[in-house]
């Protein structure tokens, strides 16, 4: 739900602002309004620039030292911050001084170590020293004869060579003339070492001093951000009777007013108390039951409520909770996820703890889903196995079946059968298909199954056809449940005879399903109750066509009752049919773990290791499978929920987030 606010005004003398603004920070609990043509605060130039440095060094030490946890602060944020960015700035300029000497190292390799003064001197001698290269092939052995040759390296088909010869007596070969490098491939060997040398020791320092720096940073942080909403506040002020008087307004929650009146008693400064008026922009708080506020952060991803209207999520909560279980599909994968959630919750930090009960929750519908769908870790509970057994006969006489079935029945006795499908067909050739009919779900239910207790939940498993209407059947419910909550919005935002026309709506709805709906499932009689019937639809029809625009005149209405007739019957059907996405989701979840079960089973025959590759398959394909539909099953039920719910509901958002102007630690 929405929490409740009011505004307060406060008007005091210009000398006293800052005293009130302190005491209003210290308080916590006021939204100070913008100004609308409020864009940047220049006062806290300086601090916006420091807080830059700060959130820069923060990423920069997160890359150097990941998972570090900050303790005692080091220092003054300032300094640390200063000598931080020096080690950053020494291992940038590190690791550009090796990027520029690798490829320095690449050309100077193929010569090795050499010594300029030596060359020096032979030219100095009236000796120069070239340098050559060329393939293998066309490096001829002649020229060892004529001239002065040092193999130096030869390296992919490539030979470097030198030749000694007199100053200015070029030799005249076929081989491409080389420059003689710089430095050797030794000395700049030794550069490489000593910039990487740099570059570990500074890391090294940053990851054994990293807790403290990381506590130091996010400390000077705050402290910019604090002065930065300060200096912000500050100026948000009307100045009146030439700056000497200032008007400040902020909201304030109901259930906090009494931390703004002790503030007020405090000081001398005249405050007016006044309800949010008709187009105003209210901040919103949510406060939720503990179950709904974990799904809070779903709802925030879309867009917080409007101040006037409901908050849906605890609305779509329970149904976000079931869709996800649909999705995925399979019992095994939610109990990885409520199991796995209870040793996560002890490592991770207080903050992230209820996303992680959330994803047990999650975790709990997929195993109330899997059971109905009959799926186990890709196992497939409804066909697994079928025997009428002496117990079977026992259960089959308590529940009332008749002696002639029963006694039918003994032809089958101790026979396996694999699926359902081939037990039904077979118990129907033999007791007839009458008989059987009329007592269905007790031999179902009576049969033994090859595993352990699932013989007594089977009957209540669906099939595929089943869980179809079934995600059509929880589609219906929250479309109607969605127009229920439109109502509401509506008689909240513009008034309970806007809403008359959805009134109508969801009568039309209802009778239906009702009437229609009961009348073939055979629990209602239609003929007994077709005055009631008629009287509900001419009730609908009235509060549709007349009242679905009350401003404007009877043709007006009847005109635009006949246009939304057009689009809402048309949109709730396209928003139904959106909702076998759950059933598909669901559907392809198992049959994608069923396959990579009978994959694996194929390999416990491979000789020797067979079972290190069943195990291995196993592993990585139920991984996938589960990393796959966990995305799936979160993903398309916001789609349904953002979508068609809230469409339905009438929800139009756009509300702020309230932010009260308080020390942030």
């Amino acid at each position: 739900m929405v929490a409740k606010l009011i505004k307060y005004t406060f008007v005091i003398y210009h000398r006293e602002y800052d005293d009130l603004l302190r005491k209003l920070r210290d308080a916590g609990v006021v939204h100070i309004v913008t100004k609308p043509d409020f864009h940047e605060c220049k006062s806290a130039a300086k601090d916006m620039v420091l807080l830059k440095r700060y959130k820069k060094s923060t990423r920069l030490l997160s890359l150097s030292a990941p998972d570090t946890i900050p303790s005692a602060p080091a220092g003054n944020p300032e300094e640390v911050l200063s000598g931080l960015e020096s080690k950053f700035r020494e291992m940038e300029e590190a690791g550009r001084r090796l990027e520029m000497l690798k490829p320095e190292l690449e050309k100077a390799e193929p010569w090795g170590d050499f010594d300029p003064l030596r060359l020096e001197k032979l030219r100095d001698a009236g000796w120069e020293v070239s340098l050559f290269s060329c393939s293998l092939s066309k490096y001829q052995n002649r020229w060892e004869e004529e001239h002065a040759v040092e193999e130096i390296s030869h390296d992919k088909g490539i030979i470097h060579f030198a030749i000694v010869h007199p100053a200015g007596a070029m030799p005249d070969i076929k081989a491409d003339q080389e420059r003689l490098p710089e430095r050797s491939a030794g000395r700049i060997l030794e550069e490489i070492e000593l910039n990487e040398t740099r570059i570990k020791e500074t890391e090294s320092w940053i990851r054994e001093n990293g807790p403290a720096l990381l506590a130091a940073i996010n400390k000077g942080a705050t402290e910019a951000l604090n002065r930065i909403e300060y200096a912000s506040a500050s100026e948000q002020a009307e100045r009146l009777a030439e700056g000497t008087l200032c008007i400040l307004e902020g909201w304030v929650p109901v259930s906090e007013e009494n931390k703004v009146k002790e503030v007020i008693e405090d000081s001398d400064c005249y405050s007016l108390v006044s309800e949010p008026e008709k187009g105003e922009k209210i901040p919103v708080i949510l406060r939720n039951s503990r179950f709904a506020s974990l799904f809070e952060p779903i709802s925030k991803m879309f867009a917080l409520p409007d101040y006037r209207e409901l908050d849906l999520t605890p609305f779509f909560a329970p149904f976000f909770m079931m869709f996800f279980g649909f999705c995925l599909g399979d019992a095994g994968y939610g109990l990885l996820f409520v199991v796995a959630g209870f040793f996560i919750k002890r490592k991770v930090k207080k903050e992230l703890r209820p996303i992680i009960t959330l994803s047990q929750y999650f975790g709990a519908a997929a195993v109330l889903f899997g059971l109905i769908s009959g799926t186990f870790f890709g196992i497939n509970l409804i066909d697994s196995g079928y025997t009428v057994t002496q117990g079977s006969v026992a259960r089959m006489q308590d529940a009332g079946v008749p002696g002639k079935i029963i006694y039918s029945l003994d032809e089958i006795k101790d026979q396996k059968f694999k699926t359902k499908e081939s037990f039904t067909r077979e118990a129907v050739r033999i007791v007839g298909e009458e008989d059987f009919s009329a007592y269905r779900k007790i031999i179902l239910k009576s049969a033994e199954s090859d595993l352990p207790l699932v013989g007594s939940i089977r009957g209540f498993m669906l099939n595929s056809m089943n869980l179809f209407y079934l995600a059509i059947i929880l589609g219906g419910l929250q479309i109607i449940f969605g127009m229920i909550l439109r109502i509401v919005n509506i008689a909240r935002v513009k008034g309970f005879k806007y809403s008359l026309s959805t009134i109508g709506w969801v009568i039309l709805a209802l009778t239906l399903i009702i009437f229609k709906g009961g009348s073939s499932a055979n629990l209602i009689d239609e003929e007994k109750f077709k005055a009631l019937f008629k009287l509900l639809l001419i009730i609908a029809g009235i509060l549709i066509f007349l009242f679905n625009t009350p401003h404007l005149n009877i043709f007006g209405r009847i005109g635009s009752g006949l246009w939304e007739s057009y689009t809402i019957i048309t949109g709730v059907f396209g928003d139904i049919l959106s909702y076998i996405r759950l059933f598909a989701l669901g559907i392809s979840s198992s049959i994608l773990g069923f396959v990579f079960n009978q994959i694996a089973l194929q390999l416990l025959s491979v000789p020797y290791v067979g079972w290190l590759f069943f195990a291995v398959l196993l592993l990585f394909g139920h991984s996938l499978n589960l990393a796959i539909s966990t995305l799936g099953s979160f993903v398309h039920p916001m789609r349904l929920t953002f979508v068609e719910f809230y469409k339905n509901a009438g929800f139009k958002g756009g509300g702020i987030e309230y932010k009260p102007f308080r020390i942030k630690k």
